[in-house]
């Protein structure tokens, strides 16, 4: 039945306390209680923290909130973690321009991060950008899903360079990091698997690394984990998903092997980690030795040239690039709610 497998019935008690269980997890061979599942996944997700050395003392991480059940989750999971620790976590939600979804989304997001204790940055992109992300896309003439990645990576960096972050917090799932794994895999890029390990490294002044807390945990089991806690999350899907995305393929593939063999995904995410370094290997020399890093002439950003994706984009779609005046508009932001020297709100 997957990952989180059914929902338990009389006959089946938790392995831990022997309370009736939510949930069986096929590849562990155990149930879980909801207490106990809770337990279960934020182990899963204090593994990866660990392993990253993720958290430190008076550190710093920008989590990436959408209101969906993965960024929930993983929000829940890392602030948690995060308290012991010592290190702050800040929410971030984009405002999308995508109408009732961004609506709902909106919300569901300031209700996660009020609940968990959590300050919340909402963006709007048609205010710092000039235009929504739909707009955006017709101006550019791009698919609404590629000018929505590249708007959201940019934000997401800009906000957690300004702030001196130590990470992003991505809310990528085990099921996503192996459907881009496969799809990678399929198209020989090198590159693009070489970025996913459950982190990737800062860049000092360029690039804030990221971070996947939720690596070694499933899509079902964030749902479950999400509605056994309570947290609020958008159960609908963006209106311009693809109805038939490759990465869907690739997720409803593995999830018929995994039902036959259970563990498969588990241990094909732990060597997907090991073989990260391969894979950056392999990446430098098709690029012909060490890919350098260089601040985007525009906004001072990471850029593989002179340029950056977030200001081509704009240019194209706008007539300028709007790197500069859109970083300046987050450091206002910032600076209103408290976060950046220069006033506003504690």
């Amino acid at each position: 039945m997957g990952e989180a497998g059914s929902r338990g019935s009389p006959a089946r008690r938790c392995s831990v306390c022997g309370a009736p269980a939510v949930v069986y997890v096929p590849y562990a061979r155990a149930a879980f209680c909801p207490r106990h599942f809770v337990e279960f996944v934020d182990r899963k997700v204090g593994r990866v923290l660990r392993r990253m050395g993720a958290l430190r003392p008076s550190g710093l991480v920008v989590a990436a909130v959408s209101g969906g059940k993965d960024s929930v989750a993983m929000l829940a999971s890392l602030v948690k973690h995060a308290r012991e620790a010592g290190t702050r976590v800040i929410g971030v939600f984009i405002e999308l321009g995508l109408g009732g979804y961004s609506s709902g989304s909106r919300r569901a997001a300031e209700e996660a991060c009020g609940r968990l204790g959590v300050p919340c940055v909402v963006v709007s992109v048609e205010e710092v950008v000039g235009a929504s992300v739909p707009e955006l896309a017709r101006r550019a003439r791009r698919p609404v899903c590629s000018v929505c990645g590249v708007v959201k990576r940019w934000i997401l960096n800009a906000i957690a360079v300004e702030l001196g972050a130590d990470y992003v917090a991505l809310g990528h799932n085990g099921d996503d990091v192996l459907a881009y794994a496969v799809k990678g895999f399929l198209n020989q890029d090198h590159a693009s698997l070489s970025k996913l390990g459950p982190a990737t490294p800062s860049i000092p002044g360029l690039a804030v690394g990221r971070l996947r807390p939720l690596y070694e945990v499933f899509e079902r089991e964030t749902l479950v984990y999400s509605l056994v806690e309570g947290l609020p999350f958008l159960h609908e899907e963006c209106p311009y998903r693809p109805r038939q995305p490759l990465e869907h393929g690739i997720k409803d593939a593995l999830n018929r092997l995994e039902e036959s063999h259970p563990g498969l995904k588990i241990s094909a995410l732990r060597r997907l980690e090991k073989a990260v370094p391969l894979y950056e290997r392999l990446a430098r020399e098709e690029a012909g030795g060490e890919w350098e890093a260089k601040p985007c002439r525009v906004c001072g950003l990471i850029s593989a040239g002179g340029e950056c994706s977030f200001c081509r984009l704009t240019r194209r779609a706008l007539g300028e690039p709007a790197g500069a005046r859109a970083r300046e508009a987050i450091r206002g932001l910032l600076r209103s709610k408290g976060l950046l020297e220069g006033g506003g709100e504690a």
